[in-house]
């Protein structure tokens, strides 16, 4: 086995590394926490060429190693996997200022979001969730991970990785359905993998340009509505603005806390999180979704 390259960073001061296990029911992706301490394992690269990333805390500093990157390529992951350049300051000032998320900042410190390695990523599985339960997707993306054998090794540790394009167009549609992936999406995903193939996806432009342009463009692709784009562009470009209102736990949270009622349309679930939090919906999105579940499980436990 290559022996990895390791590295390391200062992490910003409000950064959770070492309680992440808690911390990401949000949506792990194919993080894996091994067993051996408080490492974390993150395929990485970009669709056609992924690779091996490992990150756990190592006194003030974070432990980065790669297998098939060089340095100051991994460190930049280890940025972007948890939108450590995002100044969550600014946010938790204003979380302190309104009392729906107020107390979040204290109980969830220094929780970011989980970011996906490319847009790529980020639609398929986005395409995957689609008006399906969270145990619905992840059993059709485990049947997807062994049908393309889409794993790589790291240390012994078998670390799953999204399918390239060419293993989803060389699947196609027949193949996908026999996962359990229903024909509609199974054909958004040969469109998708098709995309990325020919070099048409929208680029790094996304991450800049007004959000509605971003979404619309998304909008255009295949098999993606608004609840995928957003979904994209939180998760797959890192844009913190993103407030995720059509999604079935944000309009539970905000009817468990009275902010509307789960009948109210869209644009008023915007316009309170961006009269309140103006710039931060991703993080209202992954405060918010986190809150439901923490106090889910109190109640559940308690």
């Amino acid at each position: 086995m290559v022996a990895p390259t390791v590295t390391s960073i200062v992490p910003p001061r409000l950064a959770s590394l070492p309680i992440e296990r808690e911390q990401l029911e949000y949506s792990s992706r194919w993080i894996v926490f091994a067993d051996d301490g408080g490492r974390l394992l993150r395929a990485w690269g970009s669709p056609g060429h992924p690779w091996v990333l490992a990150v756990e805390p190592d006194g003030d500093r974070w432990r980065v190693e790669a297998w098939g990157a060089d340095p100051p390529t991994a460190r930049a992951a280890v940025r972007a996997l948890f939108s450590l350049d995002h100044p969550i300051e600014a946010f938790y000032r204003l979380v302190r200022q309104e009392p729906v998320l107020g107390g979040t900042e204290r109980r969830f410190r220094g929780l970011r979001i989980p970011r996906d390695a490319h847009l790529y990523e980020a639609i398929l599985h986005s395409v995957l969730g689609q008006q399906v339960s969270v145990r619905a997707a992840t059993a059709m993306k485990q049947r997807l991970l062994a049908a393309t054998g889409a794993f790589l090794e790291a240390d012994g540790i078998e670390v799953p990785r999204i399918p390239t394009p060419r293993e989803l167009r060389a699947l196609g549609v027949d193949g996908l359905r026999r996962t359990g992936v229903s024909g509609a999406k199974s054909r958004s995903l040969v469109a998708l993998a098709a995309t990325v193939e020919s070099d048409t996806m929208p680029g790094v432009e996304l991450a800049s340009e007004p959000l509605a342009v971003a979404v619309e463009r998304l909008d255009r692709l295949p098999g993606v509505g608004r609840w995928t784009a957003e979904n994209a562009l939180l998760r797959g470009v890192g844009r913190a603005d993103v407030f995720i209102a059509g999604d079935l736990g944000i309009r539970v949270a905000l009817a468990n806390y009275g902010v509307l009622r789960r009948s109210a349309s869209e644009d008023r679930a915007r316009a309170w999180a961006e009269r309140h939090y103006p710039g931060w919906g991703s993080y209202v999105t992954l405060y918010l979704w986190r809150k439901l579940v923490a106090d889910r499980s109190a109640a559940e436990s308690g």
